[in-house]
């Protein structure tokens, strides 16, 4: 095989088809594939996914121990979102750069810069080091997943790519999990630097299983020149610089820097500036474009690109309010929060199982959408009604739609998405699909923090004072410490505690209406998609 053949035999694609490679290809002798060492090109690709889903949890559970170590907790939350920034800024890169160097060159990249950063995290001797080492970790974790689907895309029948999404979910899901389960007890055992260590070895057999087994296929074989011609550099220095911004913006307003703050608007400028740059440039570039702004000027292309950032901040928004609520309406310990959060955990790989086997039967994309879509606006909303007056069934019955229903949706969305465009951008598509999910989920994650902070601020001086017998003092320590941590519920007076859960509360129902509603956006969005195309599913 040619490396500058694709992996599967090139098919048209006919007008309103949701296949970009059509099913007749497939030889009788060939299941799901017939490209040659199939086995052990899941193999690494599959890998790569659990150890994407394993690093992206493991600081969860250490940061805290990490950050005394260094006598830094201050910095500690820098070690997760180092990693999130720079795997977010660099993750639709993989896409176009890929199509112009071919898949393997990208995922040996991406490996080598994973394990060398989780080397690096492990022989760290400062907090500055430490977190340095995260950010370049995330450049190549940024890739992990979406070099995944996009290889999978490739090399698997249309027919069966549902069922190995579903497989793809399973074990993100099973990483996250394992990642933030094992984290703490790995860092009881054996210390934390142990957390990055163990990801090594399974890299290390990634990365040679990748090189041996893995074409390097080229998606525009007819794109003649040196290959740095094909890469569009000031387009992605634009979009880096402008993601970087962008997300720092988050990070730091209202947080380390007031919004008002000069830096804070030397961010913003950079952003808008970059996004602007970047957008005139992908319209002209002689270079294969990182996103092709030039065929998303669709009415449908638009409604889903603001279909995945909905979902992605609902779900992010989701996952982080729940543990809160857990502790401060429910009263529970971290371990009872860890039980209640398997519910999701497992619910979300069998709403990908369920999209796997609705997709390979049918593969009517929309509807399987449309589905899931329902069941996380249903399934947030419910979580409006948790309180410690529900049973405890009830309760647990309520965490399940939410995370099943993201399930469905998540790979249905991507297919429905992907399917519309021919096999020639059907990487870069894949690339503006996580990056629209990972943006919705910085977001989901941020603005949690700032309206728990804004109506604590503003509703909690004046409703302590109410207590009379506090003085000013006393209510400024008393909101400094549960801005900082909710352990101080443990040490205040019943009623300073009781105050104190009101007002946490409102602010946690805040951001879950705000999550229902941005998963109500998303269905109409979801809808409108559906009558806006036409596929032959």
């Amino acid at each position: 095989m040619s490396e500058s053949q694709p992996l599967l035999r090139d098919a048209s694609v006919e007008e309103g088809s949701s296949i970009s490679l059509a099913d007749e290809v497939k030889p009788e002798q060939n299941y799901f594939s017939d490209v040659p060492n199939f086995f052990w090109i899941e193999l690494s690709l599959l890998l790569n996914v659990f150890l994407a889903g394993f690093d992206g949890t493991i600081t969860a559970s250490t940061y805290a121990t990490i950050g005394s170590e260094f006598k830094a907790f201050s910095s500690a939350s820098w070690i997760t979102s180092s990693y999130l920034i720079t795997s977010t800024a660099f993750q639709p890169l993989y896409g176009s750069i890929s199509d112009s160097v071919g898949r393997r060159m990208c995922i040996v990249f991406a490996l080598l810069t994973f394990g060398i950063g989780c080397y690096g995290c492990s022989i760290s001797k400062s907090m500055g080091f430490l977190i340095a080492s995260r950010a370049f970790t995330g450049i190549g974790g940024g890739g992990l997943i979406s070099l995944s689907t996009i290889t999978n895309s490739d090399i698997i029948y249309p027919s069966k790519r549902g069922l190995f999404q579903a497989v793809q979910n399973l074990l993100l899901g099973t990483g996250a999990v394992c990642g933030a389960t094992f984290g703490g007890f790995l860092t009881n055992c054996l210390g934390w630097r142990w957390c990055f260590g163990l990801q090594i070895l399974p890299t290390a057999l990634s990365l040679f299983v990748a090189i041996r087994s893995i074409p390097n296929q080229i998606t525009f074989p007819h794109a003649e020149g040196p290959i740095y011609k094909k890469i569009d550099f000031k387009g992605s220095a634009c979009l880096v610089v402008g993601l970087t911004c962008s997300l720092l913006v988050l990070c730091f307003g209202g947080n380390e820097l007031q919004w008002t703050d000069w830096r804070i608007w030397v961010l913003v400028i950079v952003t808008v500036a970059s996004t602007v740059i970047f957008f005139e440039q992908e319209s002209h570039t002689e270079a294969i474009p990182i996103i092709p702004v030039n065929d998303y000027k669709s009415g449908f292309v638009v409604i889903n690109i603001i279909f995945n950032f909905c979902v992605g901040l609902a779900s992010y928004s989701y996952l982080f309010t729940l543990p809160l609520l857990f502790q401060i309406n429910l009263g529970d310990s971290v371990a009872q929060v860890g039980f209640r959060l398997s519910i999701p955990a497992v619910a979300t790989p069998l709403g990908g199982f369920a999209a796997g086997y609705l997709i390979t039967k049918s593969r009517n994309y929309s509807r399987i959408t449309i589905l899931g879509t329902t069941l996380m606006a249903v399934g947030n909303g419910l979580s409006l009604l948790i309180s410690e007056k529900l049973p405890k069934a009830a309760i647990n019955l309520f965490l399940f739609p939410a995370n099943f229903g993201q399930g469905l949706a998540f790979p249905s969305s991507l297919f429905l998405f992907v399917y519309y465009f021919d096999a020639t951008k059907q990487a870069s598509s894949t690339s503006t699909v996580y990056l629209m999910r990972n943006i919705g989920g910085v977001w989901g994650v941020t603005y949690i923090s700032i309206v728990i902070k804004t109506v604590l601020k503003q509703n909690l001086p004046a409703h302590l004072a109410m207590l009379h017998r506090l003085s000013k003092e006393e209510i400024d320590r008393i909101l400094a410490a549960i801005l900082e941590s909710v352990d101080i519920l443990g040490s205040v007076d019943s009623d300073v505690k009781e105050v104190l859960v009101q007002d946490y509360t409102f602010a946690l129902r805040i951001t879950q209406a705000v999550s229902t509603a941005c998963c109500v956006i998303a269905l109409f969005c979801a809808i409108m998609s559906r009558k806006g195309r036409s596929y032959n599913c």
